[in-house]
């Protein structure tokens, strides 16, 4: 059977081609600032360690809010997996396609600012300390897993106040 070219317009819907999905408000994003991320399949190809990523690696962290940011189907993924505080560190230093950061600084233009000095040390609220801590008690992993010595600090400080 000889092959027939898709004349659907399939082509032209990758993730080069199509509208990035950017939420209303960065304050809809929920995902988790420390521990591991899995990324859908549908994002990165390959046995469940390629799409794992910790989140306290530098480099695995723009890694994953990059390819969030280029490959998510829609605005519901973007708010589960990507974190508000750490998608504003980071910013500066992710690189994406331009028709991508475009769309991200005309519908944010909080995030085209100067970065602030306040962007040192991601804040860790008092629940993920809390998980993390009980998982490194029972010994299982889920997203949220480890946490730096600088962000159990800012926790503890933050939870005293």
């Amino acid at each position: 059977m000889p092959y027939v070219a898709a004349r659907d317009g399939r082509q032209q819907r990758g993730p080069t081609n199509r509208a990035p999905s950017v939420p209303d408000r960065l304050d809809d994003l929920h995902g988790h600032s420390v521990g591991l991320l899995e990324l859908p399949k549908h994002m990165a190809s390959g046995h469940r360690s390629r799409r794992l990523l910790d989140l306290e690696d530098p480099a695995q962290q723009r890694q994953a809010y990059q390819t969030v940011l280029c490959q998510a189907a829609d605005c519901c993924e973007i708010n589960d997996l990507l974190n508000p505080g750490v998608l504003r560190r980071i910013w500066r230093h992710l690189h994406l396609p331009a028709k991508v950061r475009s769309e991200w600084e005309a519908r944010h233009p909080s995030l085209a600012q100067p970065a602030l000095a306040a962007e040192q040390a991601p804040a860790v609220d008092a629940a993920e300390l809390a998980a993390a801590r009980l998982r490194q008690r029972t010994g299982r992993r889920t997203r949220v897993d480890r946490l730096t010595a600088a962000q159990m600090i800012g926790a503890r400080t933050a939870s005293a106040r």
